[in-house]
C-alpha cells in the first residue's frame, strides 16, 4: 500500500540556514514540476475517450517536451549544489545510492562528460519547443518542407469544437513531431522511428529517475538537520 510521511518545515529555520535554503527550495520547485508532468504524461498514455483519442499523441508530446524542459532546468540547480560547500557537505553524510545519483547527475552540468549529449537531446526541446516557441523558424520550416515532400506525409488536420479542448490543431503536433525526432534527436528516416525514438525517451528518463532519487532523500536529509 502506497504511504506518505510529512515533515513540518519552519520557515524561520530555512532563513536561517541561508543562501542554501534558495537552492534547496528550488530543487523542491523543479521535483513538483517534474513529478506533475511525469504524472500527466502517464495519464495520456492511459486509454482515453473518444473525445480525447485524437488529442492523446499531441498531449504525450507535449508532457515529455515539458518533463525534458524542466529537468533540463533541474540540472543547473544540481551545478549550485556543486557550487555550495554546505551542501555537499550534506550530501556527504547521504547514503550510498543518494550519493551515487548525484555523482551520476554531475556528468551532465556543464564540464561533465555527458554534457553535451543531454545539451543535444533535451537541452534544444527545452529552448526551442517547450518554454519558446522556435524563434528563428527554421526548425518548423524545414520539418514543413520535409512533409510537403512526401506523400505520405503530405496530409494533416486542424479540427474546432464547441468548446477549447475539443479543438485540436494537429498540423502543430506533426511538425513537433518532425523536429524532435528528425531533426533535434537526429533519427534517420531508414530506422525504425518509434523504436529509436522510445530508446532516446528512456535514456532520458533515467536521468529524471536519478534526479528525483537524488532530490528526494537531499531534500528530506536538509529539512531535517
Amino acid at each position: 500500500m502506497p504511504r506518505t510521511l510529512t515533515r513540518i518545515v519552519n520557515f524561520l529555520a530555512l532563513q536561517q540556514r541561508g543562501a542554501s535554503a534558495a537552492t534547496v527550495v528550488k530543487l523542491m520547485l523543479a521535483c513538483n514540476d517534474l513529478q506533475l508532468a511525469n504524472e500527466a504524461l502517464s495519464e495520456w498514455k492511459a486509454e482515453q475517450s473518444f473525445s480525447r483519442k485524437p488529442r492523446q499523441t499531441g498531449a504525450q508530446m507535449y508532457f515529455l517536451r515539458l518533463q525534458l524542459a524542466h529537468l533540463f532546468e533541474g540540472l543547473k540547480i544540481i551545478d549550485q549544489i556543486k557550487s555550495d560547500p554546505a551542501l555537499l557537505s550534506l550530501i556527504g553524510q547521504m547514503d550510498v545510492q543518494t550519493q551515487e545519483s548525484f555523482a551520476n547527475l554531475e556528468k551532465f552540468i556543464p564540464g561533465g562528460s555527458k554534457r553535451t549529449w543531454i545539451e543535444s537531446l533535451m537541452g534544444r526541446i527545452r529552448s526551442n519547443l517547450t518554454f519558446h516557441y522556435e524563434e528563428s523558424n527554421k526548425l518548423i520550416t524545414r520539418a514543413i518542407a520535409d512533409r510537403a515532400g512526401r506523400p505520405e506525409a503530405r496530409l494533416s488536420s486542424i479540427t474546432r469544437g464547441t468548446t477549447a479542448y475539443l479543438w485540436h490543431l494537429k498540423v502543430a503536433d506533426d511538425v513537433v513531431d518532425s523536429v524532435v525526432v528528425r531533426q533535434i534527436w537526429g533519427i534517420p528516416r531508414t530506422a525504425d522511428l518509434r523504436a529509436e525514438a522510445d530508446k532516446i525517451a528512456d535514456e532520458l528518463h533515467q536521468v529524471f529517475l536519478c534526479f528525483v532519487d537524488f532530490s528526494g532523500e537531499f531534500i528530506w536529509k536538509y529539512c531535517g538537520d
